[in-house]
């Protein structure tokens, strides 16, 4: 598999979520099959076309919005917002130039390894946390994420 970048990227498996889309008035639950990858991304996840399909949505990037039925036979429209997503991205920016900064010298000479110091500023799944084991390795899923960074 291949990044954004053309990059290889390490796929280390796949996990089914249950998966709530709402806009705030009426919600639609559906299980969605995440292939959990090692890339680096100012995205936490991607819908491909398989997801969006099973949900019967129709996303459109032009206009920042993704509809799809609802149950009970309603329309949900997700919106999004430029100025979060810049705003987003620029947080992922920095995280990213923060952890490589961490790899100066004096933080070798403590013993830290890079991983280690990586995980002290990285925030932690929260809220209804799951451990589960994908291709060996342990993954925490959460509903949000820890106020840490």
């Amino acid at each position: 598999m291949y990044g954004f970048v053309g990059d290889q990227v390490e796929v280390h498996g796949h996990i089914e979520l249950r998966t709530t889309f709402t806009d705030g008035t009426t919600s639609r639950t559906a299980n969605i099959r995440y292939l959990v990858v090692n890339a680096p991304s100012a995205y936490n996840i991607l819908l491909g076309r398989p997801a969006l399909n099973k949900i019967g949505a129709i996303a459109s990037t032009r206009h920042m919005k993704m509809k799809l039925p609802s149950f009970k036979g309603t329309v949900i429209t997700i919106k999004s917002d430029q100025k979060e997503a810049k705003k987003c991205y620029k947080n992922s920016l920095k995280t990213k130039r923060g952890v490589f900064a961490t790899t100066t010298q004096p933080l070798r000479e403590e013993g830290l390894t890079r991983a280690e110091i990586a995980r002290e500023r990285r925030p932690e799944p929260a809220e209804d946390v799951l451990e589960r084991e994908i291709c060996g390795k342990m993954f925490k899923l959460g509903r949000s994420l820890s106020q840490k960074s």
